[in-house]
């Protein structure tokens, strides 16, 4: 019998907390407040040390990205190299994201409670959070993802040359972000296609648009022109794996995404792709659908060949976050148990978020714990520092892949660091590939196989890591890996 006065007290305290004027104010300040705690305590992963050595080696473009993310940290460099200035672009473009992802959604619903919901489930997604403390090419999307599609609706609406100019310009910053931002062109076309304006595909005002975007990306060209076109290759290479397609592994990507964005905006994001039948009648809906079909296709399916990373797909959420939350607010008072398990996902996001920023926060609190998902990231800043100073005068520090070197190589600068497998890679551009008798100071990290030391004629051991980091000093390398 008491029962139901609660689920009616649980719908009474998401209908005030939805239509509160200022909730966004408060998951502004709060998420803020978490992730400079975090940047400010917190060593750089193996992506945002890859990035801040971009910005360190500024140039036209780099082997595995475009040159977008290396040039904005070159800008944050000239302030300091501390972590949390290296972090001071994604703690923004986070905050600038969630403001979008509510202005968004009250533009298309005029609603402030679907906006204070958007933004809700926005800050409550594990993956969002995480690219709001650390610096990779997601972290530049997630605003430009929101601002393309807007810009794209208005510029239909008002087809003025001026907003033709701005759609040019947003693509051409997204194609020096990201390679994938060519399937945000395709799902660009497809949105003209599905709003019926197939008449711009002949006008002078798109391909105006077309030539300031394709003017934008001639770095890009220019660079892979003098590196043989290495960068085109291997993002070829690497969105179409030589591998057997297995739905284990599509499984897999699903699983990671269910956690990384929260149960209920996994399972609407994916119910609102394949509502077909109601897109006919649903503008919005439609334009929606094809911006993010291209992308999403060729994730999900290349995911049974490769487990995609969660972070892949992380437009394809944000985007749908209006529209989600706008069917949840009209179905919330209408559907107890709806509220109730918005509710209930809410504090899984929130409990998520929270144990995120204790554990990068203070990850002694995971030493005990079977799995710390804060382990990876302590170590090698004190060993990447030990190495440089036991290394002699132009002797290379050695590790034996290009996840191995990134924060070594930032940790350890100057110290040039060369990486022993056989594949190129932006090590080699920087600091030059090792010679079939390379020596050096080799670093044995904790993932790595001790079947490495075999691969030299001679290794002394200097000294080894509580964290579980080995350096030995090594002769004459065979040039074989393992």
């Amino acid at each position: 019998m008491f029962l139901l006065p609660a689920q009616g007290y649980t719908i009474h305290m998401i209908h005030t907390l939805l239509n509160t004027p200022h909730l966004l104010r408060w998951l502004l300040i709060v998420s803020t407040i978490l992730h400079v705690m975090i940047a400010s305590t917190a060593p750089l992963t193996v992506d945002e040390a890859h990035y801040a050595l971009y910005g360190m080696n500024l140039d036209w473009s780099y082997f595995d990205h475009p040159p977008m993310v290396g040039w904005l940290q070159s800008l944050a460099l000239m302030l300091g190299h501390d972590e949390l200035i290296l972090r001071l672009w994604p703690i923004s473009l986070y905050a600038i994201t969630l403001i979008l992802v509510y202005r968004f959604s009250l533009y298309q619903f005029a609603s402030q409670a679907s906006a204070n919901l958007a933004a809700l489930l926005f800050s409550i997604m594990p993956m969002s959070f995480v690219l709001g403390a650390g610096f990779v090419p997601e972290s530049i999307l997630m605003p430009l993802t929101i601002a393309l599609f807007w810009q794209a609706q208005r510029t239909l609406n008002t087809p003025s040359w001026r907003n033709w100019a701005f759609l040019g310009l947003l693509l051409g910053i997204a194609g020096l972000s990201k390679y994938t931002a060519i399937l945000m062109a395709a799902g660009l076309m497809l949105m003209l296609m599905v709003s019926h304006q197939w008449r711009w595909l002949m006008h002078p005002k798109l391909w105006f648009s077309v030539i300031i975007a394709g003017a934008m990306l001639t770095p890009v060209i220019y660079w892979n022109a003098q590196h043989d076109w290495i960068s085109f290759i291997y993002q070829l290479n690497h969105g179409a794996p030589d591998t057997s397609w297995q739905a284990e592994n599509l499984a897999q990507s699903q699983i990671s995404q269910l956690l990384s964005y929260t149960p209920l905006v996994w399972f609407s994001a994916w119910f609102a792709m394949f509502r077909l039948p109601t897109l006919k009648d649903n503008l919005l809906n439609r334009q929606l659908w094809s911006f993010v079909l291209p992308a999403l296709m060729l994730f999900t399916i290349s995911s049974g060949k490769e487990p995609s990373l969660p972070h892949w797909l992380l437009f394809f959420y944000i985007m749908w976050l209006p529209i989600i939350a706008y069917q949840l607010v009209q179905q919330i008072t209408k559907s107890r148990l709806l509220g109730i398990t918005t509710l209930l996902n809410s504090l899984l996001g929130i409990i998520m978020i929270v144990s995120i920023s204790i554990f990068s926060i203070y990850p002694k609190w995971g030493e005990n714990l079977a799995i710390n998902p804060a382990a990876d990231l302590f170590g090698w800043k004190e060993t990447a520092q030990l190495a440089h100073h036991l290394a002699q005068p132009d002797e290379p520090i050695l590790v034996a892949s290009w996840v191995d070197a990134s924060r070594i190589a930032w940790y350890a600068q100057p110290t040039p660091v060369l990486v022993l497998d056989q594949r190129i890679d932006q090590f080699d551009l920087w600091y030059g590939s090792p010679n079939m008798t390379q020596s050096g100071l080799f670093i044995l990290t904790p993932d790595t196989s001790r079947d490495w030391l075999s691969t030299f004629e001679t290794c002394n051991t200097l000294q080894s890591t509580e964290e579980g980091f080995s350096l030995y000093r090594c002769q004459h390398w065979n040039g074989k890996t393992h």
